[in-house]
């Protein structure tokens, strides 16, 4: 491969795809060649990336041209085919393909990815694939190498926030015990009114399977969540000493979390602090930040840091029941890891 610009495929363009796009838009790095969405209207498609409740109206000029779309004079192809492996990536010159769905189902297979392009990133957590390397930055990047390491997930929103506090932490003092609890805003797949339950949550979460089909904009729906199986994937274990609880709140945007842990040494409320602003002044990335300022969810609208620690509600008790409370932008700050990514593959890739 050249030190040619990479050329990105997404398949999906949803709320993370189009994140995704977006920061890759920002940032000017790489060029997206190709989408691919179930959606077949491109206008619609278009127009959804165009104007944005959240993240507001696309900085760039974008038109639609047949079965294309022209951002800033580049063409983009555009397909609606069912399913990735459908699509002629390699022949739209695709060097890496991010399946930006939520489909657990669509993971593209190893012999399918040498037909699709070089590299493969799935924006959900993997398990029990040994093939696939899971990369959460402040815990594995050092460790990425794109010689090797083809096929990426990287994880979820909930796990790229949590796992690199508990490394530290861990690194640190050792983490015996604790409870996560997180507050996720709604998704795609929750309506405005009760109807009725959707099949695909049956898997995943039989204790909340009829609630998540009750109104998302009137309820706060308990329900289990998988941050610590997620986590697991590169903390062996933490999902036996932890345990946790989820709530799919009333807000369109921006993740918040209470981390309970018993430390596996004393330590005191400033040292704690001081790991992790230790952290954020080495960091190559935006993983960790902290404030002090009284902020609210909307205030890290945007973020494109992984987790941001709120020291107001930092707390230690008997010097080693720590309380940490946190932020992430699920949308916005998970899409930047992920493009994160894309930036370690062109910098590790032969010239």
């Amino acid at each position: 491969m050249s030190n040619r610009t990479l050329r990105i495929g997404i398949h999906g363009f949803g709320r993370i795809g189009r994140s995704v796009f977006r920061i890759i838009h920002e940032r000017g790095t790489a060029d997206v060649v190709a989408i691919n969405d179930i959606n077949p209207d491109t206008d619609n498609i278009a127009y959804l990336l165009r104007h944005d409740s959240i993240h507001g109206r696309f900085r760039g000029h974008l038109a639609v041209d047949g079965e294309a779309l022209i951002v800033d004079g580049h063409r983009i192809a555009v397909t609606h085919l069912p399913h990735m492996t459908d699509v002629a990536w390699q022949a739209l010159g695709v060097d890496v393909l991010i399946d930006a769905t939520s489909s657990k189902a669509s993971i593209l297979s190893a012999d399918a990815q040498s037909d699709v392009a070089e590299f493969y990133v799935k924006t959900h957590a993997v398990y029990g694939a040994d093939d696939i390397n899971t990369l959460i930055f402040g815990i594995n990047e050092n460790n990425f190498d794109p010689r090797i390491h083809k096929r990426i997930s990287t994880s979820i929103c909930d796990a790229v926030a949590l796992c690199p506090l508990v490394m530290l932490l861990e690194k640190a003092y050792g983490v015996k015990s604790g409870f996560l609890t997180t507050l996720h805003p709604w998704l795609a797949d929750q309506q405005l009114m009760d109807v009725n339950a959707n099949p695909e949550h049956l898997a995943d979460d039989l204790q909340s399977h009829y609630a998540l089909g009750r109104s998302a904009i009137n309820n706060l729906i308990p329900k289990s969540t998988s941050a610590l199986r997620a986590a697991a994937v590169l903390l062996p274990g933490i999902d036996d000493r932890l345990a946790s609880l989820s709530y799919r709140v009333p807000t369109n945007i921006v993740s918040s979390a209470v981390l309970q842990l018993t430390l596996g040494a004393p330590a005191t409320r400033a040292a704690i602090i001081d790991v992790f602003r230790q952290a954020e002044a080495r960091q190559r990335w935006p993983i960790v930040t902290s404030s002090v300022e009284p902020r609210v969810s909307l205030d890290y609208a945007g973020s494109p840091f992984s987790v941001a620690i709120d020291e107001r509600w930092t707390t230690l008790q008997n010097k080693c029941d720590l309380r940490l409370m946190y932020w992430y932008d699920n949308e916005w700050g998970y899409s930047s890891r992920v493009v994160d990514a894309i930036d370690l593959i062109a910098q590790g890739r032969p010239h």
